[in-house]
């Protein structure tokens, strides 16, 4: 049993190399765009590996599942992710500007992070000019399945974002929000 344990963690860095190698090479000759599509079709361990090679800054002790989708980004220097974290299947990440998740965060899957706007191609541009902010979510923090969190948000520590929110304001320590757009539903004690 021992041993049969031993060569699957030899396999699964074995791969991880592998597919890491497959992305560099994709990039090489065909650019980031296109190695970033490859990353959303390989294991929760190269996925870690890739990033980490590329820029991001990865704790320790993180899962983070397959079918991640980066976007606006020439490199993954702009994720930070603290130590302790899940981050779920197919969460998509914008990452224009930074996005910080500190410390011990649960991130559901499918849950959305949207750094920027930009109405380029719309005369609404003249009224609305582009702009990017930052994400944060502090330690200690759960993020619900589905939601998603627009620019310039902060997540402060020991708090809950229910399924399916809309977060477009600064999330208070110890509360739960929810909703489109997310509210408070309860202070948490």
């Amino acid at each position: 049993m021992i041993t049969g344990l031993r060569l699957y963690r030899r396999y699964r860095i074995i791969l991880s190399y592998i597919n890491y190698l497959r992305f560099s090479l994709r990039k090489l000759f065909l650019g980031f765009d296109f190695a970033n599509s490859f990353l959303q079709g390989v294991d929760k361990y190269s996925i870690q590996l890739i990033l980490k090679k590329n820029g991001a800054s990865i704790g320790d002790n993180c899962d983070i599942e397959t079918g991640l989708i980066f976007h606006n980004c020439t490199s993954y220097s702009n994720l930070y992710i603290g130590n302790n974290c899940h981050i779920g299947k197919s969460c998509f990440f914008d990452l224009r500007d930074i996005i910080k998740i500190k410390d011990n965060c649960v991130i559901s899957m499918r849950s959305i992070f949207v750094t920027h706007v930009d109405m380029n191609k719309s005369k609404l541009r003249d009224y609305y000019p582009a702009k990017q902010k930052q994400i944060i979510i502090e330690r200690n923090t759960f993020i619900g399945a589905n939601s998603t969190l627009l620019m310039g948000v902060v997540v402060e520590e020991n708090s809950i974002v229910a399924a399916n929110a809309l977060v477009i304001n600064k999330v208070k320590s110890y509360t739960m929000v929810g909703g489109i757009p997310a509210k408070l539903i309860k202070t948490i004690k």
